[in-house]
């Protein structure tokens, strides 16, 4: 599903200790809005990517990472978390805001480490259509999870639109 994508976009990515949302937010010039399209709770399945016992509560998250001024999208995202895992502030936050759960884990002070999700690919978006993208092309994707006092908290799955591979180029020289 990656298009040819120059290598600087994916050595970005893979290079920033930060969240995906301080990185577009600083490449940018502008803060993100998560626009959610579906947040739902359900019970964990078995072999599930956050490793916990089948009818666990995850909650799943679905958003366009969109430019808050401009509305232009950036990334489509498919999350999965335990709501459990995290501090209750955090957790109002998360179902509360349009806040993106980079700028979450940024204001309450939770560290986390990201390890890369042994998979083919995230394969197809579940909910996107054009409406929800903008009809931008997908360049890039990936897939993750995001640990916090090492232990798996978020599964997510992200497809990166033209629009942020365009903010790379911008910002190389020449």
């Amino acid at each position: 599903m990656t298009a040819p994508e120059p290598a600087a976009l994916p050595r970005l990515l893979r290079d920033n200790p930060h969240t995906v949302t301080h990185l577009l937010e600083e490449l940018l010039g502008e803060p993100l809005v998560a626009d959610v399209i579906r947040q739902y709770s359900m019970p964990a399945v078995a072999g599930n990517a956050l490793g916990v016992v089948a009818g666990q509560p995850v909650t799943h998250r679905i958003a366009v990472l969109r430019g808050g001024a401009t509305m232009v999208p950036f990334v489509y995202a498919e999350s999965a978390f335990l709501p459990e895992r995290l501090p209750g502030a955090a957790r109002l936050q998360l179902e509360r805001t349009s806040d993106p759960i980079g700028r979450v884990l940024s204001v309450h002070g939770l560290a986390h480490g990201r390890e890369e999700m042994p998979s083919a690919g995230p394969g197809p978006p579940q909910a996107m259509d054009r409406v929800a993208a903008g009809a931008a092309p997908i360049v890039w994707w990936r897939a993750y999870r995001l640990t916090i006092d090492d232990l798996p908290v978020f599964a997510i799955r992200e497809w990166f639109f033209r629009t942020v591979q365009d903010a790379v180029e911008r910002q190389s020289p020449a």
